[in-house]
């Protein structure tokens, strides 16, 4: 795994948490939607099964996928902060921080910093350097 790899753990996991709470908000809008037919009363097996259970079912399976998606991004979070947290350079610490943790463009990194571009992507290159040389 190479250092960017390494950073970018967190984001794919919040990113996979973020799209699995889209799901499960699209879910609920479909429950709310879902209306029951009714029939008169007759036992009769062949009916179509109930889609609002369904969808619950679903819902909270999703819920539980989110849950152990939670509890894997604190753990890499705090692998990732532990990598972050030893470089010996102010300026690697604050740029890796804000693009691998906080999720900041590179320019809006350069903006917050007070850097010129360049000189994030720059900065950026050694502290991958170091983390690579942290992780192997």
């Amino acid at each position: 795994m190479t250092a960017k790899e390494f950073l970018q753990q967190y984001q794919n996991v919040e990113h996979d948490i973020n799209s699995k709470l889209d799901q499960i908000h699209r879910l609920r809008a479909l429950a709310t939607k879902t209306t029951q037919v009714l029939t008169p009363d007759r036992v009769d097996g062949t009916g179509e099964p109930d889609k609002l259970a369904g969808i619950v079912g679903r819902i909270v399976d999703m819920e539980h996928e989110v849950d152990a998606s939670i509890d894997q991004l604190q753990v890499i979070k705090q692998q990732v902060e532990s990598v972050i947290s030893e470089l010996p350079e102010a300026s690697h610490r604050n740029v890796l921080r804000l693009r691998y943790i906080n999720g900041f463009r590179w320019e809006e990194i350069a903006v917050k910093l007070d850097y010129t571009y360049r000189n994030v992507c720059y900065i950026h290159g050694k502290a991958l350097s170091v983390v690579e040389k942290k992780i192997s």
